[in-house]
């Protein structure tokens, strides 16, 4: 597929949430929400915060066992289905949903769960989906055959 016609966009898709709880911590200066956090709330985000990091990992690890790109504009040479990948299509971004709320909790951004909906459809809209695109012109049958057969958030 030429780089003209690829239609993934985003050279660094973490950059969503991290921008999302950053502007989450800007609008709360500005707009502050009311919010009474209970304790344990703190303590839970810090468990979402870190804990989706060891997902990231064992699918950055998977990619490098198949000699494939990390890179999620690189030029993609094999189809991944093992290790995180037989569970979602999507384990990095799926990783990046808790971990993203969990910094909305760690950091109590009560603006964070106003984006929340946003990032989500930037993730899924314009990430995931052209991603899809892009992966079904490489791989074609067999990544059709993929999507039937793994979720693409999480196992239901």
């Amino acid at each position: 597929m030429s780089s003209l016609s690829d239609p993934r966009r985003f050279p660094f898709p973490p950059l969503i949430p991290i921008l999302a709880l950053v502007a989450s911590w800007g609008l709360g200066r500005l707009w502050e929400i009311q919010t009474n956090w209970p304790e344990w709330s703190r303590w839970l985000g810090w468990v979402l915060f870190t804990v989706p990091h060891g997902m990231g990992i064992w699918a950055h690890s998977t990619f490098r066992r198949h000699h494939t790109t990390v890179n999620p504009r690189g030029d993609v040479n094999q189809l991944v289905t093992s290790g995180p990948f037989a569970f979602t299509r999507n384990p990095m971004y799926l990783s990046l949903i808790p971990l993203y709320i969990g910094g909305a909790l760690a950091f109590q951004l009560p603006w964070a769960f106003v984006l929340l909906i946003p990032v989500f459809l930037l993730l899924n809209f314009g990430v995931i989906r052209p991603e899809e695109r892009y992966l079904e012109s490489v791989f074609g049958r067999a990544y059709l055959d993929y999507k039937k057969r793994v979720p693409r958030w999480i196992v239901v």
